[in-house]
């Protein structure tokens, strides 16, 4: 992880999950991607320095899959550790497609999935344990994550008022 001056420092990341109907937009990583490859997640990436972190979620999906989404909510807050050795503070985004037509980018597979089957789908480990907590809740989620250094999730832990209200562990850890 890296330290600065003696201090963790995480990079700023977005993941934005975003609804039309009763469907979920959702971007599966290459095969030859260095994190989660073949598994589907919500669509986001790095924030650029001196950029809003709205922003950079809003600039993520119009670079990714096409689509520019005016209204997305932040709800929730995930600080992760170990993620291909680096430390990482994730806003996560919830919002409502105005269109189904997406452009994505070269070489990026992106799709809507209805909802009722996510579970049928390869997602990123913590995907279905937090996509229902997003939808479900007036109230932010904050969780904390721990991976092996890789891309291999360890354990999550969801906060509730401080507390840890739901602990998992990765099923083969």
């Amino acid at each position: 992880m890296a330290v600065e001056g003696g201090r963790h420092c995480a990079r700023l990341v977005t993941l934005a999950f975003v609804r039309h109907g009763t469907d979920v937009l959702l971007l599966r990583h290459p095969d030859t991607n260095d994190r989660f490859p073949g598994l589907w997640n919500g669509i986001g990436g790095h924030v650029e320095p001196g950029e809003g972190i709205r922003a950079a979620a809003r600039r993520e999906l119009r670079e990714e899959a096409g689509l520019d989404v005016a209204g997305l909510r932040l709800c929730g807050v995930i600080h992760e550790s170990g993620l291909l050795g680096h430390a990482h503070v994730l806003f996560v985004f919830v919002g409502a497609a105005p269109e189904r037509e997406l452009r994505p980018r070269e070489g990026l597979e992106v799709a809507w999935h209805p909802i009722e089957r996510l579970e049928e789908l390869p997602l990123v480990d913590d995907v279905a344990q937090i996509l229902p907590r997003l939808w479900t809740t007036s109230q932010p989620l904050f969780a904390t994550e721990a991976y092996d250094g890789g891309d291999r999730r360890l354990w999550i832990r969801f906060e509730e008022d401080g507390d840890v209200a739901v602990a998992a562990r990765t099923a083969d850890v």
